[in-house]
């Protein structure tokens, strides 16, 4: 998806702020792989920068986000950061780095976007230095979205590009690196259904925007109206796919 072609990026941050407890959450996962000889971390396809300062600042060390979204980094480097935390357009399939250079790359909910996931993977191995980690967080087919259901034609959508825990695994395999860990990591993305029905309506989600508008529609009228099932005033959760994968060679 082009995120230049839509405006996304001016409410991204809104419709996809990290809960205090999931920040805390993800960096206590992240945490586990962070060596204390780290002092450079790639987030790639780092969107408007919601995971390089926090990456940064909690590991005390230099943070590169990249993405191939003119308007995201735009939107990135509008927010007010220290200098160990820099922007740079780039794709992830052509990473404007030397090799051996980062300590670990990150990557949110990147997989699916990518237009050609083992060059990518390729890359990310070529950046990294020896023994280098990527900690990769993102949704695949088999897991469960609360609005998944919600929106007419979104199932089909995300089955027939939301890759499988097999595809990213055999992906990075392919490219040099060793499985080090695959986990599903249920989160919280919202208070209650109310805050999620407000952040849903936002549309900042990729596969929302490309619902036709009468469908989107529709499906934001079935979230304002859930069934029984759903607990309005408890938290809403969601599952995501948690991986590491270690550099060989």
């Amino acid at each position: 998806m082009d995120y230049d072609r839509t405006e996304i990026a001016t409410s991204y941050d809104q419709a996809c702020a990290l809960m205090p407890e999931t920040a805390r959450l993800w960096l206590d996962l992240i945490a586990a792989q962070v060596g204390r000889s780290t002092s450079l971390i790639v987030d790639l396809g780092c969107g408007t920068g919601r995971f390089s300062d926090l990456l940064a600042a909690h590991f005390g060390v230099q943070a590169i986000g990249f993405d191939p979204s003119q308007k995201m980094i735009d939107q990135a480097r509008r927010k007010p950061t220290t200098d160990t935390v820099s922007y740079r357009h780039g794709a992830a399939e052509a990473i404007p780095l030397s090799d051996g250079s980062a300590d670990l790359v990150f990557m949110s909910n990147v997989y699916h976007h990518l237009s050609n996931p083992i060059a990518a993977a390729r890359e990310c191995r070529r950046i990294l230095r020896s023994g280098g980690r990527v900690c990769l967080r993102n949704g695949t087919c088999e897991l469960d979205f609360p609005y998944r259901h919600f929106f007419p034609g979104l199932d089909s959508l995300i089955n027939s590009e939301m890759p499988s825990q097999g595809d990213i695994e055999e992906t990075f395999v392919r490219a040099g690196f060793a499985r080090s860990l695959h986990q599903v990591i249920r989160q919280v993305v919202a208070p209650d259904w109310q805050g999620f029905v407000d952040k849903m309506r936002l549309r900042a989600d990729s596969f929302l925007a490309r619902l036709s508008d009468k469908d989107f529609e529709q499906g934001m009228i079935a979230l304002q109206s859930p069934d029984s099932t759903i607990d309005q005033r408890g938290v809403v959760t969601e599952e995501i796919g948690w991986f590491v994968f270690a550099r060989l060679g």
